[in-house]
């Protein structure tokens, strides 16, 4: 497994990639997380988890491995919904554009990356009606929320994740 690993995991991002479209360079590497949900009922559920951000494919795209609740946290609480997931985000040098696969057992979703001022929002290309938003980026922390349409047009909060650097 050691030659699919070298082939995959790249370095740093490829030269290919303007450097205006480099909004994933800040959450590379390896986060613990607080995982808050149920966010609108009489029982809000918060999990520790993990997340692991890697440049791949010869630096032309991000992935990432997204563990909730985290593989130490699982062995003591056991979540029925736990979720255990990758995202592959592709930039498309044509488009100029990140195109974005998510994949967990129970989930598929294709989104779209864009900027706007100082957050990443990715949006599922098909409805619309799911965003996800990296926001409050620094060298140590984020925020990341998970954003849905309600039926009657609003955006409801289903999850909020605040993001600290693991200590090396």
């Amino acid at each position: 497994m050691k030659e699919f690993e070298e082939a995959l995991v790249c370095k740093c991002k490829n030269e290919r990639i303007p450097e205006e479209f480099n909004y994933f360079e800040k959450v590379i590497g390896e986060w613990d997380l607080d995982w808050n949900d149920r966010l609108n009922t009489s029982t809000p559920r918060r999990v520790k988890g993990e997340w692991i951000f890697s440049w791949v494919l010869d630096g032309m795209a991000v992935q990432d491995v997204f563990i909730v609740p985290s593989r130490a946290e699982r062995l003591i609480d056991i979540q029925p919904d736990a979720a255990y997931g990758t995202t592959i985000r592709l930039f498309n040098t044509e488009r100029q554009v990140w195109e974005i696969f998510y994949g967990c057992p129970e989930e598929c979703a294709r989104l779209e990356a864009c900027k706007e001022g100082d957050e990443i929002i990715l949006t599922e290309i098909t409805s619309k009606a799911m965003k996800w938003i990296f926001s409050d980026i620094t060298d140590n922390s984020f925020t990341w929320r998970s954003i849905a349409k309600s039926p009657a047009g609003d955006w409801i909060t289903l999850a909020r994740v605040y993001a600290t650097r693991k200590k090396k």
